[in-house]
C-alpha cells in the first residue's frame, strides 16, 4: 500500500472515530477539545493537567477572571457563593422589559 494511501485512510478512520465519539458525548468531547487548545496556549505542568483534565480550560478561564478582579471581590464572592442566584430572564422578560423602557423613554420625550 502506498504511504499517501495509508494516510489517508488514516485519516478518515481517525475523522470517523471522533465523529462517533462526539455524538456519545457532546458536552465532555467539547470540554476536552477545549482543555488541549489551551494546553497549546500556556504552558501546563503536567500535575496540573493531572488535576483537572478536560477541565481546564474552565479553570484557565476562572483564574483569568479572577486575576481581572479588583481586590477582595472574589473573597466577598466566595463568602456568598451559596447565597447567590442567578436565572437568566425568559424571552417574554425580555420582551416585556423593553416593551416597558420605549413607553418610559416615549413618556419623557413629551
Amino acid at each position: 500500500m502506498e504511504p499517501e494511501k495509508k494516510t489517508a485512510n488514516l485519516n478518515k478512520y481517525m475523522s470517523e472515530y471522533m465523529k462517533k465519539k462526539y455524538k456519545e458525548n457532546p458536552q465532555q468531547h467539547r470540554r476536552y477539545k477545549n482543555s488541549l487548545n489551551i494546553k497549546k496556549k500556556y504552558v501546563i505542568s503536567p500535575e496540573t493537567w493531572d488535576k483537572y483534565g478536560e477541565n481546564l480550560h474552565a479553570v484557565v478561564s476562572l483564574k483569568e477572571l479572577i486575576d481581572d478582579l479588583p481586590d477582595g471581590y472574589f473573597e466577598k464572592f466566595l463568602m456568598e457563593y451559596k447565597t447567590l442566584d442567578f436565572k437568566k430572564k425568559e424571552k417574554e422578560d425580555k420582551e416585556e422589559e423593553m416593551t416597558q423602557y420605549i413607553q418610559k423613554m416615549m413618556d419623557a420625550a413629551h
